[in-house]
């Protein structure tokens, strides 16, 4: 698992950077297949075939989508603010946005879904289209940033998934560094 996120974190082509912002736009697709590579190598240790409905299967995939997500996040939070890109034409992306809509109500990050992967995506024809994404990006901040935001419900849904590496520690951590936001 460790080898698997080191590998996820040097992956070229990972995040995007936009020019005059404090924005880093981070390609969501690659989190998404280590989660499923990791998630199919856990399962079939014990069960034949992956069902996303399966409870015991939404256990394993809570637990690699949320830490790899937290871990990629945190990485990428050095000097600019992370954003998850998310490309709702990718088939596996598909597949797990019921995942990712639950990490989105659970953790205070930013996200932009688009219909184009992120190397198109990041083209901007004009620079009127990098600023309106900049003032986008920047209202979705500050509405975060304005609520209050408790991890009583997350240590909840953790509990109910058994995610034990998600720990109290582990979100004290994230409180006090602000990894994510």
């Amino acid at each position: 698992m460790q080898n698997e996120l080191n590998n996820l974190i040097q992956t070229r082509n990972l995040n995007y950077k936009i020019p005059g912002s404090i924005y880093n736009l981070i390609d969501f697709s690659s989190v998404i297949l280590s989660t499923h590579n990791e998630s199919v190598k856990k399962i079939s240790e014990f069960d034949s075939d992956i069902n996303l409905t399966n409870t015991q299967h939404k256990k394993f995939i809570f637990h690699y989508f949320i830490y790899y997500s937290c871990e990629v996040l945190k990485h990428h939070n050095k000097k600019y603010k992370p954003v998850i890109y998310f490309d709702v034409t990718n088939k596996l992306n598909i597949q797990y946005n019921k995942y990712l809509s639950t990490f989105i109500k659970k953790f205070p990050v930013l996200l932009i879904k688009g219909n184009k992967p992120m190397k198109e995506f990041v083209k901007f024809s004009c620079e009127g289209k990098k600023d309106e994404l900049t003032i986008l990006l920047s209202c979705k901040l500050k509405k975060l940033q304005n609520s209050n935001f408790h991890f009583h419900k997350l240590i909840y849904f953790c509990k109910k998934y058994e995610l034990t590496f998600l720990d109290k520690t582990y979100f004290e951590d994230i409180r006090n560094k602000l990894s994510l936001l």
